[in-house]
């Protein structure tokens, strides 16, 4: 039997858990989402952003799925200006290169699901409000039979 659809964001939230000095680790259901309830500085983000589908197999009843995690760092530096934010990048450096250890390669040791790759992101990194955001794509095929 294969597991639940969204196995993977439990899996994704309890390995990025432990990197020492993130105070939250939220599960917006999108960006937007995610840019509106932001307060906590570093935090991580941990967003479902959907499927890439493949070719059918076996007379269509199995399709090789990718689905995509984008994991968004969020640190927070008040003297950050528009002409000044190299102080913001330095403390996010520590935690970029933690989350990239922890989840390139990573397997989340669930039936039917590969390691992750991490991936173009696809997003901007950004900010506002002196917060700067930092988002990692990563995914993980799977292959399933409804």
């Amino acid at each position: 039997m294969q597991s639940e659809y969204f196995a993977l964001e439990p899996a994704i939230v309890e390995r990025l858990k432990d990197i020492e000095g993130i105070l939250a680790i939220n599960t917006p259901f999108s960006v937007d989402d995610m840019l509106q309830v932001i307060n906590v500085s570093p935090s991580l983000n941990v967003i479902y952003v959907g499927d890439q589908v493949g070719e059918s197999a076996g007379r269509g009843r199995s399709t090789p799925i990718t689905q995509q995690w984008l994991v968004v760092l969020a640190v927070q530096d008040a003297s950050a200006q528009l002409e000044e934010t190299s102080n913001i990048r330095k403390i996010a450096d520590p935690f970029i290169r933690e989350i990239l250890a922890k989840m390139q390669g990573f397997d989340p040791n669930i039936a039917g699901y590969r390691p992750f790759d991490r991936v173009n992101a696809g997003v901007q990194v950004g900010s506002a409000a002196g917060f700067a955001y930092f988002p990692f794509l990563f995914e993980s095929q799977m292959m399933k039979s409804w």
